[in-house]
């Protein structure tokens, strides 16, 4: 995942004399180090004044924290679209963070599930199958009979995994996903 921001040195900003740049983090530990040297100077402060990211950043931002944590959050096996569904569904940064850390999160392609059914079907009953072929349909104590899957109500199975498990569809770009947290 990449965030990118615009970095200041605080002491020029409030006089009026602006000296900032774009950076795309993550990047390499030393040439952040040497960027942040020639923005800031030596015992100054930064502030960042605009950033691009799925997320809220501080203006007070610990960059170099920042830099490592999105580091970590690229070795975390997700892309960067699944990493903004996340962040759609929770703008909470730490939030989100402990939840990939922690495995707490649950993220369907439903295009991909769904790739070949009906398109007659509308989203939340196309929801509600979705999740039942993956298996996070818990309503019923068995599986449900595939002489039964006919006679089913999988917009109403939706609704009810929706307000009892969390699940949410977030769309990014054109690829739909159910993601709960």
């Amino acid at each position: 995942m990449t965030a990118k921001i615009y970095l200041s040195n605080l002491a020029r900003y409030t006089e009026g004399r602006e000296n900032g740049r774009w950076l795309q983090l993550p990047m390499d530990s030393d040439k952040l180090q040497s960027i942040y040297n020639d923005i800031v100077r030596k015992n100054q402060e930064h502030i960042i004044l605009d950033y691009d990211a799925p997320f809220n950043i501080s203006e007070y931002e610990n960059i170099f924290a920042f830099n490592k944590t999105l580091e970590n959050i690229s070795d975390c096996g997700l892309d960067d679209d699944m990493l903004t569904a996340l962040f759609k569904v929770n703008p909470d940064y730490d939030e989100v963070l402990e939840a990939i850390e922690n495995g707490t999160y649950d993220i369907i392609n439903v295009d991909e599930v769904s790739s070949g059914w009906s398109v007659a079907l509308d989203r939340e009953e196309i929801f509600g199958m979705v999740l039942n072929e993956e298996g996070y349909n818990n309503l019923f104590s068995q599986p449900i009979p595939e002489e039964m899957i006919d006679y089913m109500d999988f917009a109403q199975i939706y609704t009810c995994l929706s307000v009892n498990d969390g699940w949410q569809p977030v769309d990014v770009g054109n690829v739909t996903y159910l993601v709960r947290i």
